[in-house]
């Protein structure tokens, strides 16, 4: 509550607990102001001071103190309330995606089982037409019996006498087994009658197929901050171990999660660098436009190139390929008609298996500027796409090449959305790291935002690599941090 200066300087002077006894001690113990009885009373053995001395020296030092407050601690406090500014908003754009995924789930679910009714329906109605159609039929052969016996008997009734003897036995023998044919049509024996029988709704069964709520949780395993050159990007090979490339130093090193380096590569790498499911490293070199393929312990397998293009990233995927995004060496973000952007899908032998440039049509880029990618559990291709220096978008594709989603920032509208790495859990969850706002993003696989994973105040995620339950952040500068999050 905001109070004026004339509030304090006409606070109530007088004891309320002695008459017309002046309030002129300070109790530092109680920090609160008394009066001379009361000092005898309950604070005789108390830190207590008089108040004129007391307001002497704050006179003095308050202004410094002031100061102080608004220098400093007022400070942050107001990055404090961005932070809840930040995360009611991140909690809005929750909400209002989470609205959306059930309410999507609901008429989905609500679509199939009219589907499943009307299916039924049909079904009854198939069934009971084809019923239908077998009583007409018995009806109409049981009527003409009828039809034909009644002319029979009456004829004969009629001309018993008349007929020759050898036709009233034909005549006769011919009545009885038609006779004998119209008593054999029997309503009974053509019960076709269906019903429908329902079946028992189950209440949890509807509850696990509708999903739950759960809450998100992320725990610092560890905090590293070691004397690093300026991290590029991180690849997680172990639980407690990962490699870390460095803008200023093209000797990736391998660190455990106390920062401790246990190992150093001996071979250079320039741009990026993948260890494959068996061990090998790969390395792409933009300024040779070449991939290497190097042993456990550096030897070369195999080089190939990739002229006109340069690789820049790498990532590798589920079966042991690899995807490299590549591009011309025109400008990053000024496209001409003969650009190229480009992600390959190769193996491990430098034979392309599938490239994605263009759209559907076969004209429209997909892509400005790819950088980092990631193979979803569910085979989906996540490309970080730069749209400029501070701006870009995650292009997710089927295996394909068809867009399955494009993801600009869930609604959170803070600043310029600006995607930097992707990963992937095995629940086909998708994590991307977002530099202007220095976050985590947590996507599902259809590209709907989940949450903000991680929120940061002074420095950017801006790699990451997902092993186990563990995830390795490397930060924009020198800083590294393994998460671990539950839901």
């Amino acid at each position: 509550m905001a109070a004026s200066l004339h509030t304090f300087q006409f606070a109530l002077k007088l004891c309320e607990n002695h008459y017309k006894k002046e309030l002129i001690v300070y109790c530092k113990t109680c920090q609160e102001k008394i009066c001379s009885s009361c000092i005898k009373e309950d604070h005789s053995t108390h830190d207590w001071d008089m108040i004129t001395d007391i307001l002497r020296e704050k006179k003095r030092s308050l202004p410094e103190e002031c100061k102080e407050i608004r220098t400093t601690q007022l400070h942050g406090l107001k990055e404090e309330l961005s932070r809840f500014d930040r995360k009611i908003e991140e909690e809005e754009a929750c909400l209002k995606q989470t609205t959306s995924t059930l309410n999507v789930s609901r008429q989905s679910y609500i679509d199939e089982i009219n589907r499943l009714f009307d299916h039924r329906i049909d079904k009854c109605g198939q069934k009971s037409e084809s019923t239908i159609q077998i009583y007409k039929d018995k009806r109409e052969g049981l009527k003409q019996k009828v039809e034909y016996l009644e002319t029979m008997t009456t004829a004969l009734d009629k001309d018993i006498n008349t007929l020759p003897d050898h036709d009233i036995l034909d005549m006769e023998k011919e009545m009885r087994d038609e006779l004998e044919k119209a008593l054999s049509f029997s309503v009974d024996k053509y019960m076709c009658t269906q019903v429908f029988v329902p079946g028992k709704m189950d209440v949890q069964a509807l509850e696990n197929m509708i999903g739950e709520l759960r809450s998100v949780s992320v725990e610092e395993m560890n905090d590293i901050d070691k004397d690093f050159h300026i991290i590029s990007s991180i690849q997680a090979v172990s639980e407690t171990n990962a490699w870390v490339m460095f803008y200023e130093d093209n000797y990736p090193k391998l660190i455990d999660r106390e920062g401790t380096v246990l190992k150093s590569m001996k071979s250079p790498c320039i741009d990026d660098l993948i260890i494959s499911n068996s061990g090998q490293f790969v390395l792409t070199n933009s300024l040779n436009q070449s991939l290497s393929v190097l042993t456990e312990v550096e030897n070369a397998v195999r080089t190939w190139g990739t002229k006109p293009l340069h690789p820049t990233y790498i990532s590798k995927t589920e079966n042991d390929d690899i995807l490299v995004t590549l591009r011309d060496g025109g400008d990053l973000y000024n496209l001409t008609p003969t650009s190229r952007r480009v992600v390959q899908r190769m193996s491990l032998t430098g034979k392309v298996l599938h490239t994605y440039e263009f759209r559907e049509d076969g004209k429209t880029r997909l892509f400005t500027w790819p950088t980092r990618t990631a193979e979803n559990k569910n085979t989906d291709i996540c490309v970080v796409n730069h749209l400029s220096k501070n701006s870009g978008e995650l292009i997710v594709l089927h295996t394909d090449g068809r867009i399955r989603f494009t993801y600009k920032g869930g609604g959170l509208k803070f600043k310029e959305f600006s995607p930097r790495d992707v990963d992937c859990d095995d629940k086909c969850r998708i994590l991307l790291t977002e530099k202007n706002n220095r976050a985590i993003h947590m996507l599902n696989a259809e590209g709907m935002y989940l949450c903000t994973l991680c929120h940061y105040d002074k420095s950017s995620p801006f790699t990451i690599s997902l092993y186990g339950s563990n995830l390795w952040c490397g930060f924009l500068g020198r800083k590294v941090k393994v998460l671990k999050y539950t839901i």
